[in-house]
């Protein structure tokens, strides 16, 4: 990877949205909202839960997530989901404590200039939408995580974590090598990887740590 000049303006900026607009994981805690207003959900979800958080392979862990998630959407249909994801991204929105305001400001003064923006994240789209509006963070384009309605319930049809993240993008036509990419997890490092600059915000100290390790040249957290 290399990182653009000192002072240089990029034209696409591609921001991860959990952990850098956000201050924590938004999907994951509209499944633990569900999941605690139905005890046995709940439990069911149990064993799914501790290997999504300590399994030691990420495929395990991801297919760990989309298991947890299919419980806690269990019954629910397209519209009901729609609802209710409309509602917890607009309480999400306008909580101070939910929202990194200083990133909300820096993507308002970079689409002010021109700059494309890009969120990338592997949270549910329709959430994604809600709470941005609500928030007022201007993009271009959304690529998100999207769900399935089943006999059953909701599932997640198209996880975009990881790999399939970078994916998405370009099938989007999203010009990743020429981007600078924003996040604050290791997860994203094949994002991070096909980037030209790599901006990390919210990121732990751990993560620095890791991305220099793995040769990147990593630009200041400013917002």
């Amino acid at each position: 990877m290399i990182p653009s000049p000192p002072g240089a303006h990029p034209d696409l900026i591609v921001y991860d949205l959990d952990g850098v607009i956000t201050t924590r994981d938004s999907f994951s805690a509209l499944i633990l909202a569900r999941l605690r207003r139905a005890p046995l959900r709940l439990l069911r979800a149990l064993p799914a839960t501790a290997v999504m958080l300590l399994g030691a392979q990420e495929r395990r862990r991801r297919v760990a997530a989309a298991r947890v998630a299919e419980i806690a959407l269990a019954g629910m249909r397209d519209e009901d989901y729609a609802e209710l994801a409309s509602a917890f991204g607009d309480r999400i929105g306008e909580d101070p404590a939910w929202m990194r305001v200083g990133t909300v400001e820096r993507i308002r003064r970079q689409h002010s200039r021109g700059v494309r923006i890009v969120i990338a994240t592997a949270t549910e789209e329709r959430l994604a939408q809600a709470l941005l509006a609500r928030a007022g963070v201007p993009y271009d384009l959304l690529s998100a995580s999207t769900l399935t309605e089943t006999g059953s319930g909701m599932r997640v049809a198209d996880h975009r974590v990881g790999a399939r993240k970078v994916e998405a993008l370009r099938e989007q036509r999203v010009a990743v090598e020429t981007a600078e990419f924003v996040t604050d997890s290791f997860t994203d490092l094949p994002t991070a990887r096909a980037a030209g600059r790599v901006v990390l915000i919210g990121a732990s100290e751990k993560t620095r740590r890791r991305y220099s390790r793995a040769g990147f040249v990593i630009a200041d957290e400013a917002v």
